[in-house]
């Protein structure tokens, strides 16, 4: 018996610094687990409790104080997604501290070496730090968060991911889009504050203006009254009045303020109702309605 002990005290005698290396990356593993799924548990109960308390089941949908508590969903989300890769980062690097360590690396220079590597790096990767930064600021200035519908550039799309370093956007055809952080200089989100259905309509000349006006704000107000899209409009239709008169063509302008992202939603309903409408009163139109361009189907 004295014999086996002795044969296995020297096995990991001899392998120590092996064992101990295998030791601390199965701890690091288990303790990167462990964060990441506090804090994604963290994260569903905030969202849920928030959606309980609407007695909703999509952050659009949200009434009670609407812009806030939807919001407070996404930001939820997005210092989740954030948290995450921040944790396994700061994992990854205690870790190999921690084995370097084992082989008997002074951590003391390991670290001042570090930081002139670092420092160097910085001054060559300029754009991989600009990334970084530009990550950050946008998280915790609130530019954008994950569910939200953006523009940055010429990429409109919902967000799934805001990383350390790239930003994942869901195009309108289903392409996902890898965005550096440091190369979004403009972002434009439809998911913050509220939206407005705009829609310019172009009639005949000789047609009624002022009739074609009053079927507009009629069917903006049948709307209003609908069930399916009452809760997401905040305003009254609004007349804008004549845009321009070319020719034998009149444009005017109406709108009508809506929740963040149920624009495109209501103004579909609004010019079907507005086609229904000007039929029905012999109100001829010119050209076909406009699309307006970046809104998700």
């Amino acid at each position: 018996m004295a014999d086996i002990w002795n044969a296995i005290t020297d096995f990991f005698g001899e392998y120590e610094v092996l064992f101990r290396v295998l030791l601390i990356i199965v701890i690091a593993v288990l303790v990167n687990w462990l964060l990441r799924f506090i804090l994604t548990r963290l994260v569903r109960s905030v969202v849920r409790g928030v959606k309980r308390a609407q007695d909703v089941d999509s952050t659009q949908e949200l009434t009670a104080g609407p812009y806030l508590n939807a919001r407070a969903v996404q930001r939820t989300r997005t210092l989740g997604t954030f948290g995450r890769n921040v944790i396994t980062l700061v994992i990854g690097l205690v870790a190999l501290f921690l084995i370097l360590a084992s082989f008997g690396v002074n951590l003391t220079a390991a670290i001042t070496s570090a930081g002139f590597i670092a420092a160097g790096l910085a001054f060559g990767a300029q754009n991989v730090v600009k990334d970084v930064l530009n990550g950050l600021f946008m998280v915790f200035e609130d530019q954008l968060g994950v569910g939200d519908w953006v523009t940055i550039g010429e990429i409109s799309g919902r967000v799934e991911e805001v990383g350390i370093r790239i930003t994942k956007v869901r195009g309108i055809n289903g392409t996902l889009w890898f965005v550096r952080n440091g190369e979004a200089l403009s972002v434009g989100n439809a998911s913050q504050g509220w939206g407005q259905a705009l829609i310019d309509i172009t009639v005949d000349a000789e047609s009624d203006v002022e009739l074609a006006e009053r079927l507009a704000v009629e069917a903006g107000r049948e709307l209003i009254a609908d069930p399916e899209f009452s809760r997401r409009i905040v305003g009254q239709p609004e007349v804008w009045g004549l845009e321009s008169v070319h020719g034998d063509r009149a444009t005017l302008r109406v709108s009508l303020r809506t929740r963040p992202e149920a624009q495109w939603g209501v103004q579909r309903a609004w010019r079907a109702r507005l086609q229904r409408k000007f039929r029905e009163n012999n109100v001829r139109l010119a050209t076909e309605l406009p699309k307006f361009p970046g809104a998700p189907s």
